[in-house]
């Protein structure tokens, strides 16, 4: 079978902050896609749930979706960017379909009592 995945998209380090998101945090791009993943499967899980069918599922099969982490970065920020609102809503209502990317800055978050990222 032919390998029709897109190159990588994700030049140089994939730990480095490429967006500063609505709270001051400093994302790379994996971080970003995993986000985006989040929003993209719950948006799917709450389609199959509530409707006849998903819209999205049904386009990413067809169309064989590229992934997140195969896009540029300046696409990856432009489409976070339209998610990053509904993240942190499923994010704070505890309705993310999965747990964090150990990487996210949230998770530092979380694990300081405080609410400030520790040794940071």
């Amino acid at each position: 079978m032919p390998n029709n995945l897109p190159n990588d998209m994700n030049y140089g380090n994939p730990d480095e902050t490429i967006y500063e998101d609505l709270r001051a945090l400093n994302l790379s791009h994996y971080v970003m896609a995993e986000r985006c993943m989040l929003v993209e499967y719950a948006s799917i899980k709450q389609q199959i749930n509530t409707e006849a069918q998903s819209d999205s599922l049904i386009y990413i099969l067809e169309g064989g979706f590229r992934g997140f982490h195969k896009f540029s970065k300046e696409h990856l920020i432009e489409e976070y960017k339209e998610i990053e609102e509904k993240f942190y809503h499923l994010y704070e209502t505890n309705e993310l379909p999965y747990m964090l990317y150990d990487e996210d800055p949230l998770v530092a978050l979380e694990q300081d009592a405080t609410g400030e990222v520790a040794n940071g």
